[in-house]
């Protein structure tokens, strides 16, 4: 009988002690959804005192990561006042323009164009421009990262790669993966982790950059308008850089080092950069054949079409049109 009391009450403390765990992981989650969702509101708020709004916002329910997708116009001025405790990846997905930071982080300046990343380091303030752009921004919360993994990332390791601007297919072609993965299945899953993982290990990766001077003017105004307007009017066909050269009254060595300057492009660069760009509308309709893509945007050979889209987007035709 005594041992049929003494089981009994062994029983009843088990039996407190998981109500009193499965309490403590309720209000746990709890509280880390309710902070997630200031932060969230937080995050939102920021764009919106920029006059943004993101046609895409996502919040993971651990609180890890934010994203959001938004076309922002020319602005000058504070655009972190108030530091944020997130790491911000924003990869540029639409225009071409000049950008400036400058703040408690490393100070960068240069050429926003469609596949460039720029990252800003978490609990810091920055000021300066942008140009018109459309970018997605991905924020991630370092130290609740750390507590899921045991990897660790460390703001010291990022300042190098928070010192430059990139343009690596690598990490532009994952950015977009993640993006339109988080469209279909949230911030959740072992494919968005991982993918997180990948960009954070480049990253950390990078060497700081050389210093460089640049004494070359840029193109600008009508000069740089009459040649970009140019070129849309030849994605379907070639052209030569004299051609070009020749619009602005400048030879092809000084002209290069001009629109290089201004857009972050050498001439054909640009131009077959705006010739993918074309050919990832055409493969939006699925009835459309690749072949026919190459012809229509100049290339008579589609395995040199699949060459230069991969040479810049990462992957091939193909594979992008699988990821719609």
């Amino acid at each position: 009988m005594l041992k049929r009391n003494q089981l009994l009450q062994k029983r009843e403390k088990d039996s407190d002690r998981g109500i009193f765990y499965r309490y403590f992981i309720k209000m746990s989650h709890q509280s880390i959804y309710e902070s997630t969702l200031a932060e969230h509101k937080k995050f939102n708020g920021r764009m919106s005192d920029m006059g943004v709004t993101p046609s895409l916002s996502i919040a993971d329910k651990q609180g890890i990561c934010l994203l959001a997708h938004a076309d922002f116009m020319a602005f000058e001025g504070d655009y972190s006042p108030t530091p944020s405790p997130f790491l911000m990846l924003n990869l540029c997905t639409g225009y071409v323009g000049r950008m400036k930071r400058e703040g408690d982080g490393p100070s960068l300046e240069g050429v926003l164009r469609s596949g460039t990343v720029a990252i800003g380091l978490p609990n810091t303030t920055a000021s300066g421009y942008w140009s018109k752009t459309q970018m997605l921004g991905i924020a991630i919360n370092l130290d609740l990262l750390a507590s899921h993994s045991t990897e660790v990332v460390t703001v010291d390791s990022l300042l190098p790669a928070a010192s430059q601007l990139h343009n690596e297919p690598l990490l532009s072609a994952v950015m977009t993966a993640l993006w339109r993965d988080a469209e279909l299945h949230g911030l959740s899953g072992a494919f968005f982790e991982q993918g997180l993982y990948v960009l954070l290990k480049r990253l950390v990766s990078c060497h700081p950059p050389k210093n460089q001077k640049h004494s070359t003017y840029p193109l600008q105004g009508a000069r740089l308008q009459r040649v970009l307007d140019f070129i849309e009017s030849r994605l379907s066909n070639d052209i030569r850089v004299t051609e070009l050269a020749g619009l602005v009254g400048q030879d092809v060595r000084s002209f290069t080092r001009s629109f290089y300057s201004s857009t972050g492009y050498a001439p054909y660069a640009y131009f077959t950069f705006r010739r993918m760009e074309y050919a990832k509308q055409l493969l939006l309709d699925r009835s459309v054949a690749i072949t026919d893509i190459a012809m229509r945007i100049g290339y008579a050979n589609p395995s040199k079409f699949s060459a230069a889209f991969r040479r810049v987007n990462g992957i091939t035709p193909s594979e992008w049109r699988r990821m719609l």
